[in-house]
């Protein structure tokens, strides 16, 4: 009888322990949404702040197509024709055994470099979905057009871009977003 009794005493304990760590989790998880936000409205602001310098800089640049590659400045962006999700690993990967064109020297782009094709608005593309990249890359856009860039936050994480909302944040590099590649024109 008395280890009956212990049993259920261990067992009330337990779910009283698991259900104050879930309220703990709950917490947290709601404290890192509310940090998440505040970073991206810091984001925003910075975009502000640094936007027309940007834009002064891409304007003075052309942008040239060829069937596969947007030439844009001293880069050249593959265009984006595989709207496969892939880890930051894989992304990586994928860059050093891509073939294009005769080159094979791409690699995935910076944080920076991404940035480059942000647009003050968004551009509604042919299917409707309205994006904030230049409109040369607009129509290769996918729905959730989400990019991984080279540029590491730390080991587990590193930035992407959100086209589709116009700012970039960093992610676990585990997390499959889209890659774009580039190659020193």
């Amino acid at each position: 009888m008395q280890s009956l009794i212990d049993k259920r005493e261990i067992h009330k304990q337990r779910v009283e322990r698991l259900e104050r760590v879930k309220v703990r989790v709950d917490e947290i998880k709601a404290k890192m949404n509310g940090l998440e936000k505040e970073l991206l409205e810091i984001k925003q602001l910075d975009r502000k702040l640094l936007w027309k310098s940007t834009i002064d800089r891409s304007k003075k640049e052309t942008i040239y197509k060829s069937d596969e590659i947007l030439f844009f400045g001293k880069l050249s962006y593959l265009r984006f024709s595989n709207h496969k999700l892939v880890t930051w690993d894989e992304a990586r990967e994928s860059a050093s055994s891509l073939k294009v064109a005769g080159y094979n020297d791409w690699r995935l782009p910076t944080i920076d470099e991404l940035e480059r094709l942000l647009t003050k608005q968004s551009i509604k593309n042919y299917k409707g979905e309205s994006h904030y990249i230049l409109r040369d890359f607009l129509d290769m856009m996918p729905h959730d057009s989400c990019f991984w860039s080279s540029t590491e936050e730390n080991e587990l994480y590193a930035w992407v871009i959100n086209y589709g909302k116009g700012y970039d944040y960093w992610r676990r590099k585990t997390i499959k977003y889209y890659a774009l590649y580039v190659r020193q024109t």
